[in-house]
Formats: C-alpha cells, structure tokens, sequence
C-alpha cells in the first residue's frame, strides 16, 4: 500500500482511538520511510496516550536529531514531561518552541495555554519544594502571559498569598505533635473531640494523631525521630486550622434544602475537617478538605460501602482533586487497590486515573459542592 494510503489509515485509526492498530500501521510506514515524519508524530502520540512514556521520549528524541525544528515533536516531549510531573523539563520544550515559532494562530493560543499552564504547575511544586526564589520566577512569567505590563508591588502581594495558601499542604495520615503546655494540650484535645476524634491514651506530652482514621493517642518519645515531630501550631496549619479567625464551623445545603456538607468553612465552602453527603443523607466524604475539594480522608458509595481511603492530589490545573496514595474498593468491599496511585495531568483537561485501570475519578451522581 502507498504511503500517502497508509497515513490516511493511521489517521482514521488515531481518530477512532485504536493506538496499538495505529501504531502498526506507522511501523508500516517506517519501514518503508524510515524518516517519514508524520508518522513518527503519529507513533509517538499513540505511545503516549497508552502510557507508554519511555518508549515515546526515546522516538522523540531521535526524531528532533532528523527534525529539530519540529514543534509538534517539542509539545509531544513536554507532555510526558507532565505526565511524570517535571514540569522544568516541559517549559524547556515549550521556551524552544516559542524560539522556533509557531505560524498557526489557533496552535498558538493552544500552546500558550498548555504553556501557563506548567508554569502554574512549576510555580507550586517549587513552593511545596520551598523554593520560593524558583517559584517566584515561574510566577512573574505567569503574569506576564495576561499583562505586558504586571505591578510588581501588587504581584508580591498577591504571591505571597499564593504561597501561604498552598505550603501547607497535607502529605501524611499520621502526624506526631508535642505539647506546648496544659492549655495547649486542653485546646488540642478538644479541637480533635469537636472534629469526631476518638483516644484511648491522652497522658503524656506527645501525641500521635491519624487524621484519616480519626484517632489520637501519646506515644513515648525515644519512639519518634526528632524530624517527625511537630508543633502543635504546624498542626493547625497542616490540616486548615488556620486562618482559625476566619474559619467557621456551619452546614451548607443545596437549592432543595438537602444537606451537602458539615464542617468547617472557610468564606462559606468547605475548608478543613468535615464531612460531605449524599441527597440520600448517607455520607458521601469525611476528612479534610482544602481548596478543590478533599484532600486526606475516606470516601463512600451511596450503599454506605468504603470506596477510597488515603490521600487525595491537590490539582493545580483543571478540575478537582483526585485519589492519590490510599486504599481503593468494589461496592462489594473488596479491595482493588493499595498504594500510589498513576495520575495523568497533561496539557489543559481534568486529572485522569491511569492506575488503577476502571476507577472513576469522581462517583457518577456525586453532590455538587462549590469549593474555594
């Protein structure tokens, strides 16, 4: 078969979402014009999209040796770099694509998204890194994107928010808090009984807290490492405590006067311990929840049955939160799935689950709750 025939099967073949038959008919191809170059882009792309990472970063690379200046090659390359979250690595591909040039308009406005998009990405892992000169950079491009012309005073402002919003992010079940003094400790423990926590042991001036399954108890010293343990103020802000002045303790119902969620708010959407329900009144979440929903915590199906317990990933583009590092089950109980999870976050859409294969990132029927 000719391969101008051959690259309009590969096409329809992409088009309808049969990678690996795509991916036949580009060796086809390649076997015949070893150098062809859309099919190289093609194979690459299919690669890509079934997950398989290493095997298309290794074509791409020999592909930009032939063809240097093919920008479609560098988008492709910075979207494994995204999947596998190195976000440096992608804005180096798009900063060459940007020095090439792209002549499309509508490619262009795509790119730049994507673009800002890693860019916002970069910005928060550095903060979580405490990078924070880093971060400052990616941040200062990110405004250049929407203005030629940003106030710095009010950037380092509106920075400075950013990075006290995201620090404290969550990325433990269990944490180990010393005691400050007997109020202190008075404070801790009924902050823990308001939020539904249960003890058996509360002598002593350390305490190890599970704020997935809701317990406290103190544990002796010479049993922790000294860089495990924590302040009880590091506490509060780790699990969006503070703002204490700001948070509120209320309920917040939908248009039908159906209770959505109980806990602590922040400018009224959930924020902190809480818990969120089904219309059925079963609860459909409990934890802590943070700027795009949960973040630490368990999740149910409508019946009552455990679906996810762990972690969930702050998305830092497009969507909410998804299942990170837990324990995943059937409506039937049993367990599906232990350990981290594989999340892919390329380019602009939602976070999908890559593994494990078939769970949802979100239930079909979920309430609908407005977060920060």
């Amino acid at each position: 078969m000719p391969v101008k025939k051959l690259l309009d099967e590969c096409r329809r073949l992409y088009n309808e979402s049969k990678y690996m038959q795509a991916i036949r008919t580009c060796d086809e191809i390649l076997d015949i014009d070893f150098n062809n170059e859309r099919a190289l882009g093609y194979k690459a792309r299919c690669l890509n999209l079934l997950g398989k990472n290493d095997d298309a970063l290794t074509l791409l690379n020999n592909a930009l040796i032939m063809y240097p200046k093919n920008t479609y090659y560098l988008d492709l390359k910075a979207d494994v770099f995204m999947d596998w979250e190195e976000y440096g690595k992608a804005l180096d591909c798009y900063d060459k694509i940007f020095q090439i040039g792209v002549d499309d308009e509508r490619d262009l406005d795509f790119l730049k998204r994507t673009y800002e998009t890693c860019l916002s990405l970069r910005c928060d892992q550095l903060i979580e890194m405490e990078k924070y000169a880093d971060a400052w950079k990616c941040y200062c491009l990110q405004l250049e994107m929407k203005s030629a012309n940003p106030d710095k005073s009010e950037a380092i402002d509106s920075f400075k928010k950013h990075v006290r919003q995201y620090s404290p992010l969550i990325k433990s079940r269990h944490y180990y808090v010393k005691i400050s003094s007997d109020e202190g400790k008075l404070k801790l423990i009924r902050f823990l009984k308001e939020n539904g926590f249960e003890s058996q042991h509360e002598e002593g001036l350390l305490f190890s807290i599970d704020v997935v399954d809701k317990t406290y108890n103190s544990v002796s010293v010479d049993k922790v490492g000294d860089a495990d343990i924590i302040s009880e103020s590091k506490f509060y802000d780790k699990i969006n405590y503070c703002p204490w002045d700001k948070i509120v303790h209320k309920r917040i119902f939908d248009e039908y006067g159906n209770l959505l969620y109980e806990g602590n708010t922040l400018h009224n959407s959930p924020y902190g311990f809480g818990t969120a329900y089904f219309e059925n009144g079963n609860v459909y979440r409990e934890g802590i929840f943070d700027i795009k929903g949960i973040v630490l915590g368990k999740e149910y199906y409508p019946s009552g049955q455990l679906r996810f317990e762990g972690q969930w990933s702050l998305t830092r583009g497009y969507g909410p939160n998804a299942p990170y590092d837990g324990n995943a089950y059937g409506e039937n109980g049993e367990l599906i799935y232990s350990g981290k999870f594989e999340i892919k976050r390329g380019g602009v859409g939602c976070p999908m689950i890559q593994k494990p294969k078939g769970f949802p990132r979100e239930q079909k029927h979920c309430p609908k709750i407005n977060y920060l």
